[in-house]
């Protein structure tokens, strides 16, 4: 009786004389052994946990879609095909695909440095073209709305209130708030010391304190030692534990939720932020220099988004010019 044909074909190996023989090509770098050689490098290099995180996210499901297992065989055009896919087939904003992008560009061009590959296929892949988006903000009927929704009556009500005062009044980061600890602030001269470990460009940061953050923020951990007794950071849960990671950003969107505001405006820490960033120019005596180091911004032209919310003075220089205008048509 003949054998049954095997439902699966065996391509992995091939045998010869009896021997089984690998088709894996010595000749060439698998993807993953590249991969976890940079990665290895990042983190003796002392690289943040989540810039490793994306790293290696991103480029593995760029390896993925792309389906070859050695880096020798990932052309340009494989890098251009995968954009297009994150583009039309994904619908990814040109934004969010240009944020991975530069991730991808940093592992390949990390492997080019380090010898691990001789051809790098993003040498001269360009990022995705984009409209340029003004910061959301909210104006001061919304930020009411949003902030009467909180009840502080209670505990964590208050918690939140005082989270999304910080980001109101001082522009700090979701993140920068929930990693807050209480060697962090210095009551006496109402200003917190963010330490390079908790900002985003790694430096010290000195961020002055509303008087109203001042007050609330010292009430908030009389109650919370009241409750807790003594603990490292300033926003913890209800069982005296520190905040979690995103826990903030999904409160204030249940707050946006109850009052109404998600179905007509973007609301988040983030935009706290961004509106702190607009009335601080806004006032009399707000510059974009101090803006920049308030916000921890690296680069001037990163805050100067915000001079387009500041149109006042561009509109007064015109009616001035306005009136020397004698062409009569």
């Amino acid at each position: 009786m003949p054998k049954a044909i095997p439902k699966y074909r065996k391509t992995t190996k091939a045998t010869c004389n009896n021997q089984a023989v690998s088709l894996i090509d010595p000749t060439k770098t698998p993807t993953s052994e590249a991969l976890e050689r940079v990665m290895r490098i990042y983190i003796a290099e002392g690289y943040r946990k989540r810039t490793i995180q994306d790293y290696r996210r991103y480029f593995t499901e760029c390896i993925d879609s792309i389906g070859k297992p050695y880096m020798e065989d990932i052309t340009e055009g494989d890098i251009r095909k995968y954009l297009t896919f994150l583009l039309e087939e994904r619908g990814l904003s040109p934004v969010t695909v240009n944020i991975r992008l530069s991730s991808i560009r940093a592992t390949f061009n990390r492997m080019e440095a380090e010898s691990i590959i001789d051809y790098n296929p993003l040498t001269t892949v360009k990022k995705v073209k984009e409209d340029e988006q003004l910061p959301k903000i909210l104006n001061e009927t919304q930020v009411k709305r949003l902030f009467n929704a909180v009840d502080k009556d209670t505990y964590v009500g208050f918690r939140d209130y005082c989270m999304m005062l910080l980001a109101l009044k001082c522009g700090l980061r979701g993140n920068e708030i929930e990693a807050l600890e209480m060697r962090d602030i210095d009551f006496d001269n109402e200003v917190i010391m963010l330490p390079g470990a908790k900002n985003k460009n790694r430096r010290n940061r000195p961020v002055p304190m509303h008087r109203k953050v001042t007050e609330s923020v010292r009430q908030l951990i009389d109650e919370t030692r009241e409750y807790f007794g003594e603990v490292s950071y300033i926003f913890v849960n209800q069982f005296g534990e520190k905040s979690q990671p995103g826990a903030f950003r999904k409160r204030v969107y249940r707050y946006a939720t109850v009052s109404g505001l998600q179905k007509e405006c973007s609301s988040s820490p983030h935009c706290l932020r961004h509106t702190f960033a607009v009335r601080f120019l806004n006032s009399p005596y707000g510059n974009i220099r101090a803006l920049q180091v308030i916000l921890g911004h690296s680069h001037l032209s990163t805050t100067e988004v915000y001079l387009d919310y500041t149109n006042d003075s561009i509109q007064e220089q015109y009616r001035k010019a306005e009136r020397y205008d004698t062409l009569d048509v």
